[in-house]
């Protein structure tokens, strides 16, 4: 049964990894790289943005 609590927390860290870790670090990045691009490409009308295209 030793190998029971070592399983949780590699699970938990691998969740909290892959989970939250990854995505905020890829979408900072990608704002950061390609600012215009990962913001898209809004259509605005008298100032107020009305969709994207």
């Amino acid at each position: 049964m030793s190998f029971i609590r070592p399983a949780v927390v590699l699970f938990i860290l691998l969740t909290l990894l892959t989970g939250g870790v990854y995505p905020l670090l890829t979408t900072a990045l990608g704002q950061w790289w390609f600012p215009q691009q990962a913001n898209g490409s809004l259509v605005r009308i008298d100032g107020e943005v009305r969709g994207s295209r």
